[in-house]
């Protein structure tokens, strides 16, 4: 028995012996930014605003029923609006970002709005990117919606289209189930939002857990693609994604940056809560922003 003993001892103290020390002080206290953010060029303050598009234009994957329409002209959902739009301007923003690819349009609309010649569409960049920017005193809005290399690039390469049409899914029931789940995710979220105010809507959408898992429908259905001697080696799937996607909100990003936003600035990003993940990573990865959350403004 008392061999035993001293044979179990004998193993705790090796495993102790053995265990490894980590010296998380000495790690932790190297910090990437310590040297990047150590100098004249600091970081430009960005909120992203994801939204739902409030006119329900119906051009996503998923369709909203009539039944779940949310009419923000409604006098309730305008004051919730104002709520929403009180809360946002603790940002103090400087320049206002939106999704889309008409700048001069966008600019003249805007126009007639300082000059009480248009009352406020439906739509989010007017009912809150033009609202707030009014308020905020901002003489334009910045149009930084972008098309894809997909898109731009479809009629001389005329293979863009063979990643859509052969697309061969390494397993058709996977896709059928994450199709489907997706689909209850979407269909709730749709009548929970009626329940919801304004700024509640915004904050919902907002949370990570929302973000990455919206994000998780374009890798979960339809992304996965077999190898098949016809295809390149499987990669549609992948390839597709980047060029299409990936690509779009790269070049969203890169139209923010080409408008040169300084350390003073603090930039308002309003587009579709779908963008917000790629986005999100962009701007959070990037040490050129410090990104500011919603639920941060909340007093």
């Amino acid at each position: 028995m008392k061999s035993k003993y001293l044979f179990v001892l004998s193993c705790l103290l090796y495993l102790h012996s053995a265990a490894q020390k980590v010296d998380w002080k000495k790690i932790n206290h190297f910090k990437p930014d310590d040297i990047l953010l150590k100098g004249e060029r600091q970081p430009t303050k960005v909120l992203l605003l994801g939204t739902f598009h409030f006119g329900y234009p119906n051009l996503d994957g998923h369709k909203t029923d009539s039944s779940k329409f949310i009419n923000v002209k409604s006098a309730q959902r305008q004051k919730e609006m104002e709520e929403l739009a009180t809360v946002i301007r603790r940002f103090n923003p400087t320049r206002i970002y939106v999704e889309s690819t008409d700048g001069r349009w966008i600019d003249s609309m805007y126009k007639e709005y300082l000059a009480d010649r248009y009352v406020l569409g439906r739509n989010e960049i007017f009912q809150l990117g033009f609202r707030i920017a009014k308020q905020q005193n901002h003489s334009k809005i910045y149009s930084v919606d972008a098309w894809p290399f997909s898109n731009q690039y479809s009629s001389r390469y005329t293979w863009i289209d063979s990643l859509w049409d052969v697309n061969i899914p390494v397993d058709s029931v996977r896709d059928a189930y994450w199709s489907k789940k997706y689909k209850e995710w979407y269909l709730a979220s749709d009548s929970v939002k009626l329940d919801l105010t304004m700024l509640e809507i915004f904050l919902q959408m907002a949370e990570p857990s929302t973000l990455q898992r919206m994000h998780g429908h374009y890798l979960a259905s339809g992304f996965n693609t077999a190898t098949d001697a016809t295809d390149g080696g499987g990669q549609q799937g992948p390839d597709a994604l980047s060029i299409w996607w990936y690509n779009r909100n790269l070049r969203i990003f890169n139209k923010i940056l080409r408008t040169r936003p300084s350390s003073s600035d603090r930039i308002l990003v309003l587009f579709g809560n779908g963008h917000m993940p790629i986005l999100k990573h962009c701007f959070y990865s990037s040490p050129e922003f410090e990104v500011v959350e919603l639920k941060s403004l909340l007093k």
